[in-house]
């Protein structure tokens, strides 16, 4: 299965929405969104100048490298649950009674 389909599948299913939804409210609650926000408007304050994609490039090394571990682990192993669901709907079941 190409990562195309796969990702054609889980939006079919809805597993995406629920993926990102997860995702958003995990980076909610463990305050790593409100860091980046703060972090990211004490940029755009010290540069009056800067557009979007300048502070976007700015921001996002340090966005990427700051999502806890738990927070990426958790993810990860949803999405491989989520992808063998996929593969097969039957051991997917059976992988996550154990």
């Amino acid at each position: 299965m190409t990562a195309e389909r796969i990702s054609e599948q889980l939006h079919e299913n809805g597993d995406y929405e629920r993926l990102a939804n997860e995702l958003e409210y995990k980076l909610e609650t463990c305050g790593w969104a409100s860091q980046l926000r703060d972090y990211t408007r004490g940029i755009a304050r010290g540069n009056t100048g800067i557009d979007f994609k300048n502070l976007y490039e700015i921001t996002l090394n340090t966005a990427t490298e700051s999502i806890p571990d738990t927070v990426k682990m958790g993810m990860i192993k949803d999405i491989k649950s989520s992808v063998l669901k996929l593969a097969s709907p039957n051991e997917a079941t059976e992988n996550q009674k154990t």
